[in-house]
């Protein structure tokens, strides 16, 4: 099996060779290039073509976000893993703004051991959109957006497992992210779906539906239509 080739781009010596240590034992991973700003990454990218860059939000010289909007550009099949320090919602959107497929969009202060990260690589080296559960919870937990719309009736829990669901996450992968039990995930997608109004026994519209709304009622990255399509099979076999 071909190893995925990784860049990683961080301005604190530690954290980037840390990084390059760790994954650089994994054996389906091959780091290829260590950068410590903005500039040195786009060039790096440039012309290593690495399968997934891993950018720290606040690179020096060019910042996480723009260098990675450079490196689609230059390298588009570019799987790209954003980290930040900063639970902050208008760097999530932005990173996400132009195209969220390979994306994934981590905090530093969450992450708990190489397999998280190894997974989140995987994930967008496979085209897939990653985000922090934390992240998540945050955002889907402001104020506007639980009292009022269609989701005020929703608990934080259920806007947490509603928000994993928009990301085409599997009942399973909930799960693990929340740390709870399938069957806990089951029950709080019911919930949703009643307390929405959707029927439960039509799963697949349910589902699509509850998507919809909390995506149109949050405003949170913008999905294709042909995404939400497509994972359905996902959500389906979860």
């Amino acid at each position: 099996m071909q190893k995925i080739s990784v860049l990683i781009a961080d301005d604190h010596e530690l954290m980037r060779e840390s990084l390059a240590v760790l994954l650089g034992r994994e054996p389906g991973i091959e780091v290829v290039g260590v950068a410590a700003d903005g500039r040195s990454a786009i060039a790096m990218a440039r012309s290593l073509q690495p399968t997934v860059a891993i950018l720290d939000v606040s690179l020096p010289s060019i910042n996480g976000i723009q260098t990675s909007r450079q490196i689609r550009v230059d390298s588009p099949k570019s799987g790209i893993v954003m980290l930040s320090s900063h639970d902050r919602g208008e760097y999530l959107k932005d990173f996400m703004r132009d195209d969220s497929s390979g994306k994934a969009f981590l905090l530093k202060n969450t992450l708990r051991n190489t397999r998280d990260i190894v997974r989140t690589i995987e994930d967008v080296s496979a085209g897939r959109t990653v985000l922090d559960p934390a992240m998540v919870s945050k955002l889907t937990s402001d104020e506007a957006v639980r009292v009022s719309g269609a989701l005020k009736s929703l608990s934080p829990r259920e806007l947490q497992v509603l928000g994993l669901m928009a990301k085409a996450s599997s009942n399973r992968a909930i799960a693990d992210a929340l740390f709870i039990q399938p069957r806990t995930v089951e029950h709080h997608i019911s919930s949703i779906l009643a307390k929405l109004g959707f029927n439960s026994t039509g799963e697949r519209h349910g589902r699509v539906f509850a998507i919809l709304t909390y995506l149109e009622a949050t405003g949170q990255i913008p999905a294709q239509s042909t995404e939400i399509d497509s994972s359905m099979d996902d959500l389906m076999a979860a």
